[in-house]
Protein backbone atom coordinates (compact mmCIF):
# COMPACT_ATOMS: atom_id res chain seq x y z
CA UNK A 1 0.00 0.00 0.00
CA UNK A 2 1.32 3.28 -0.75
CA UNK A 3 2.46 5.60 2.09
CA UNK A 4 0.26 9.43 2.03
CA UNK A 5 3.53 11.13 1.24
CA UNK A 6 4.23 8.86 -1.88
CA UNK A 7 0.30 9.13 -2.92
CA UNK A 8 0.72 12.97 -2.65
CA UNK A 9 3.82 13.27 -4.51
CA UNK A 10 2.17 10.45 -7.45
CA UNK A 11 -1.12 12.76 -7.71
CA UNK A 12 1.10 16.37 -7.61
CA UNK A 13 2.99 14.73 -10.54
CA UNK A 14 -0.18 13.60 -11.97
CA UNK A 15 -2.15 17.32 -11.60
CA UNK A 16 1.49 18.92 -12.89
CA UNK A 17 1.03 17.47 -16.62
CA UNK A 18 -1.08 19.24 -19.09
CA UNK A 19 -1.81 22.44 -16.23
CA UNK A 20 -1.96 25.96 -17.48
CA UNK A 21 0.49 28.37 -16.10
CA UNK A 22 -1.62 31.98 -16.22
CA UNK A 23 0.81 33.68 -14.22
CA UNK A 24 4.11 33.28 -16.00
CA UNK A 25 6.05 35.31 -18.12
CA UNK A 26 5.72 33.36 -21.69
CA UNK A 27 9.23 33.31 -22.31
CA UNK A 28 9.22 30.85 -19.26
CA UNK A 29 10.06 27.00 -20.49
CA UNK A 30 7.47 26.44 -17.86
CA UNK A 31 6.72 22.76 -19.65
CA UNK A 32 10.04 21.55 -19.56
CA UNK A 33 10.62 22.61 -15.66
CA UNK A 34 7.60 20.70 -15.23
CA UNK A 35 8.79 17.35 -16.80
CA UNK A 36 11.84 17.59 -14.69
CA UNK A 37 10.08 18.19 -11.24
CA UNK A 38 7.59 15.43 -12.60
CA UNK A 39 10.58 12.96 -12.76
CA UNK A 40 11.58 13.98 -9.44
CA UNK A 41 8.16 13.23 -7.77
CA UNK A 42 7.90 10.42 -9.57
CA UNK A 43 10.90 8.94 -8.45
CA UNK A 44 9.79 8.79 -4.90
CA UNK A 45 7.78 5.26 -5.94
CA UNK A 46 6.98 3.43 -2.85
CA UNK A 47 8.96 5.04 -0.29
CA UNK A 48 7.18 4.87 2.69
CA UNK A 49 6.18 6.99 5.84
CA UNK A 50 8.24 7.58 8.65
CA UNK A 51 6.47 6.99 11.83
CA UNK A 52 6.27 10.14 13.97
CA UNK A 53 2.63 11.74 14.80
CA UNK A 54 0.90 14.63 12.82
CA UNK A 55 1.58 18.29 14.28
CA UNK A 56 -2.00 19.99 14.06
CA UNK A 57 -2.21 23.74 13.23
CA UNK A 58 -3.67 26.51 15.70
CA UNK A 59 -6.81 27.40 15.82
CA UNK A 60 -7.08 30.04 13.84
CA UNK A 61 -4.99 28.57 10.77
CA UNK A 62 -7.10 25.17 11.15
CA UNK A 63 -9.90 27.37 10.46
CA UNK A 64 -8.31 28.66 7.24
CA UNK A 65 -7.18 24.77 6.61
CA UNK A 66 -10.59 23.71 7.21
CA UNK A 67 -12.17 26.62 4.77
CA UNK A 68 -9.47 25.77 1.75
CA UNK A 69 -10.22 21.92 1.99
CA UNK A 70 -14.01 22.79 1.65
CA UNK A 71 -13.62 24.12 -1.36
CA UNK A 72 -11.17 21.77 -2.85
CA UNK A 73 -12.50 20.56 -6.61
CA UNK A 74 -10.85 18.39 -9.15
CA UNK A 75 -9.87 14.89 -9.30
CA UNK A 76 -10.86 12.83 -7.12
CA UNK A 77 -7.33 10.87 -6.28
CA UNK A 78 -5.80 14.29 -6.16
CA UNK A 79 -8.64 15.79 -3.91
CA UNK A 80 -8.00 12.63 -1.85
CA UNK A 81 -4.73 12.76 -1.45
CA UNK A 82 -4.30 16.15 -0.61
CA UNK A 83 -6.97 15.35 2.56
CA UNK A 84 -4.64 12.47 3.85
CA UNK A 85 -1.49 14.74 3.50
CA UNK A 86 -3.29 17.93 5.53
CA UNK A 87 -4.47 15.33 7.91
CA UNK A 88 -0.93 13.17 8.74
CA UNK A 89 0.98 16.80 8.36
CA UNK A 90 3.57 18.17 10.45
CA UNK A 91 2.34 21.84 10.48
CA UNK A 92 4.55 24.39 10.85
CA UNK A 93 5.17 28.32 10.82
CA UNK A 94 7.43 28.84 7.80
CA UNK A 95 8.66 31.69 9.65
CA UNK A 96 8.59 31.45 13.42
CA UNK A 97 8.33 34.83 15.17
CA UNK A 98 9.70 32.79 18.51
CA UNK A 99 12.78 31.35 16.39
CA UNK A 100 13.79 35.45 15.65
CA UNK A 101 17.19 36.20 18.33
CA UNK A 102 17.87 39.42 16.02
CA UNK A 103 16.03 41.98 17.64
CA UNK A 104 16.36 43.84 14.49
CA UNK A 105 12.96 45.32 13.20
CA UNK A 106 13.49 45.03 9.56
CA UNK A 107 13.37 41.31 9.66
CA UNK A 108 10.36 41.29 7.07
CA UNK A 109 9.45 37.78 8.01
CA UNK A 110 7.57 39.34 11.43
CA UNK A 111 4.90 40.18 9.91
CA UNK A 112 4.80 37.28 7.83
CA UNK A 113 5.20 34.40 10.56
CA UNK A 114 1.92 34.27 11.97
CA UNK A 115 -0.02 33.83 8.16
CA UNK A 116 2.11 31.20 6.43
CA UNK A 117 2.46 27.53 7.43
CA UNK A 118 3.25 24.46 5.90
CA UNK A 119 3.25 20.82 5.61
CA UNK A 120 6.11 18.63 3.94
CA UNK A 121 5.35 15.76 2.60
CA UNK A 122 8.68 14.86 0.88
CA UNK A 123 11.91 16.70 2.51
CA UNK A 124 14.15 16.97 5.71
CA UNK A 125 10.98 17.85 7.59
CA UNK A 126 8.92 15.19 5.25
CA UNK A 127 6.91 12.35 6.10
CA UNK A 128 9.49 11.09 3.52
CA UNK A 129 13.17 12.48 4.06
CA UNK A 130 15.09 14.00 1.37
CA UNK A 131 17.40 16.81 0.67
CA UNK A 132 17.18 17.07 -2.90
CA UNK A 133 13.35 17.38 -3.17
CA UNK A 134 11.02 19.42 -1.15
CA UNK A 135 6.75 18.74 -1.86
CA UNK A 136 3.88 19.53 0.21
CA UNK A 137 1.08 21.83 1.04
CA UNK A 138 1.52 25.91 1.65
CA UNK A 139 -1.19 27.23 3.74
CA UNK A 140 -1.33 31.41 3.73
CA UNK A 141 -3.95 33.64 5.51
CA UNK A 142 -6.72 35.76 3.37
CA UNK A 143 -5.26 38.58 2.38
CA UNK A 144 -1.55 37.97 3.26
CA UNK A 145 1.19 40.38 1.18
CA UNK A 146 4.66 38.00 0.86
CA UNK A 147 6.62 40.82 -0.48
CA UNK A 148 9.24 40.63 -3.46
CA UNK A 149 11.93 38.44 -2.43
CA UNK A 150 14.11 35.44 -4.48
CA UNK A 151 15.96 32.18 -3.43
CA UNK A 152 18.12 29.96 -5.57
CA UNK A 153 15.74 27.04 -5.37
CA UNK A 154 13.17 26.49 -8.24
CA UNK A 155 9.76 26.62 -7.21
CA UNK A 156 6.71 24.96 -8.54
CA UNK A 157 2.89 25.68 -7.16
CA UNK A 158 -0.25 24.14 -8.19
CA UNK A 159 -3.54 26.05 -6.71
CA UNK A 160 -5.40 23.98 -4.28
CA UNK A 161 -8.10 26.63 -3.19
CA UNK A 162 -8.18 30.61 -3.33
CA UNK A 163 -6.54 32.43 -5.85
CA UNK A 164 -3.29 34.17 -5.43
CA UNK A 165 -1.63 36.98 -7.74
CA UNK A 166 2.03 36.47 -8.31
CA UNK A 167 4.20 39.42 -9.63
CA UNK A 168 7.36 38.14 -11.59
CA UNK A 169 9.74 41.14 -11.67
CA UNK A 170 9.45 44.71 -10.79
CA UNK A 171 7.64 45.58 -13.94
CA UNK A 172 3.84 45.16 -14.32
CA UNK A 173 4.02 41.18 -15.18
CA UNK A 174 1.55 39.89 -13.20
CA UNK A 175 -1.11 36.92 -13.27
CA UNK A 176 -3.84 35.19 -11.33
CA UNK A 177 -3.15 31.21 -10.11
CA UNK A 178 -6.62 29.30 -8.98
CA UNK A 179 -6.69 26.09 -8.80
CA UNK A 180 -6.15 23.24 -11.34
CA UNK A 181 -3.20 26.35 -12.43
CA UNK A 182 0.84 26.07 -11.87
CA UNK A 183 3.04 28.61 -11.51
CA UNK A 184 6.81 28.62 -11.74
CA UNK A 185 9.41 30.39 -10.30
CA UNK A 186 12.42 29.87 -12.10
CA UNK A 187 15.93 30.41 -9.79
CA UNK A 188 16.79 33.60 -8.58
CA UNK A 189 13.35 35.38 -10.00
CA UNK A 190 12.35 37.92 -8.22
CA UNK A 191 8.39 37.37 -7.05
CA UNK A 192 6.00 38.53 -4.84
CA UNK A 193 2.29 36.58 -3.97
CA UNK A 194 -0.56 38.18 -3.05
CA UNK A 195 -3.56 36.25 -1.54
CA UNK A 196 -6.81 36.60 -2.55
CA UNK A 197 -10.27 37.13 0.02
CA UNK A 198 -9.87 33.18 0.94
CA UNK A 199 -7.48 30.98 2.43
CA UNK A 200 -4.73 30.18 -0.07
CA UNK A 201 -3.66 26.42 -0.03
CA UNK A 202 -0.95 25.55 -2.86
CA UNK A 203 0.78 22.83 -3.43
CA UNK A 204 4.47 23.05 -3.65
CA UNK A 205 7.53 21.43 -4.79
CA UNK A 206 11.09 22.52 -5.03
CA UNK A 207 14.16 21.73 -6.01
CA UNK A 208 17.84 23.02 -6.41
CA UNK A 209 19.55 24.44 -3.46
CA UNK A 210 16.80 24.31 -0.85
CA UNK A 211 18.38 26.13 1.83
CA UNK A 212 19.93 29.27 0.63
CA UNK A 213 19.88 32.53 1.19
CA UNK A 214 16.25 34.61 1.17
CA UNK A 215 16.73 38.10 -0.53
CA UNK A 216 14.18 40.76 -0.12
CA UNK A 217 13.96 43.32 -1.52
CA UNK A 218 12.72 47.51 -0.94
CA UNK A 219 12.55 50.52 -2.47
CA UNK A 220 13.89 53.97 -0.40
CA UNK A 221 11.95 56.81 -0.03
CA UNK A 222 14.26 57.95 -2.60
CA UNK A 223 13.17 55.21 -4.98
CA UNK A 224 16.92 53.42 -4.44
CA UNK A 225 16.17 49.45 -4.61
CA UNK A 226 18.24 47.53 -2.04
CA UNK A 227 18.10 43.60 -1.09
CA UNK A 228 18.93 42.44 2.04
CA UNK A 229 19.88 38.49 2.59
CA UNK A 230 18.33 36.28 5.56
CA UNK A 231 19.83 33.25 6.40
CA UNK A 232 18.86 30.46 8.76
CA UNK A 233 21.19 30.00 11.70
CA UNK A 234 22.08 26.87 13.32
CA UNK A 235 19.98 27.56 16.25
CA UNK A 236 16.98 27.71 13.81
CA UNK A 237 16.79 31.48 14.42
CA UNK A 238 16.78 34.05 10.57
CA UNK A 239 19.84 36.69 10.53
CA UNK A 240 20.61 39.44 8.17
CA UNK A 241 24.16 38.95 6.67
CA UNK A 242 24.29 40.67 3.40
CA UNK A 243 23.22 44.35 2.32
CA UNK A 244 23.17 45.78 -1.19
CA UNK A 245 22.09 48.59 -2.76
CA UNK A 246 20.87 47.64 -6.57
CA UNK A 247 22.21 49.75 -9.50
CA UNK A 248 20.26 50.98 -12.52
CA UNK A 249 21.56 48.10 -14.49
CA UNK A 250 20.20 45.17 -11.74
CA UNK A 251 17.08 46.88 -11.59
CA UNK A 252 16.33 47.22 -15.16
CA UNK A 253 16.67 43.97 -15.60
CA UNK A 254 14.04 42.75 -13.32
CA UNK A 255 12.04 45.81 -14.89
CA UNK A 256 12.11 44.07 -18.43
CA UNK A 257 9.60 41.92 -20.19
CA UNK A 258 12.12 39.03 -19.87
CA UNK A 259 12.69 38.12 -16.73
CA UNK A 260 13.94 35.20 -16.01
CA UNK A 261 17.61 36.54 -15.82
CA UNK A 262 17.49 37.20 -12.19
CA UNK A 263 20.26 38.18 -10.29
CA UNK A 264 22.73 35.85 -8.64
Amino acid sequence: MASIAATFAHELSVALKGADAPANPLTDDVSAWVERFRIALDDVGDAQDDSDPPVKLPAGPDDWLRMARDELDGLPALVSAIHAAASAGRWYQIYAADGDSTGLSDNPMRDLASGMYAAQMIGPRGLIKSTELLAGLFLLRPRLHYPLHQHQATEIYVGASGTVQIQHGLGQLEGTLGPGQVSLTPSNRLHALTMGDSPVLLLYTWMGELGGRNWWWHQSGEGVWQREAWERQPNAAWAKTVTEVLSPEHTAIEEGIDVGRGLR
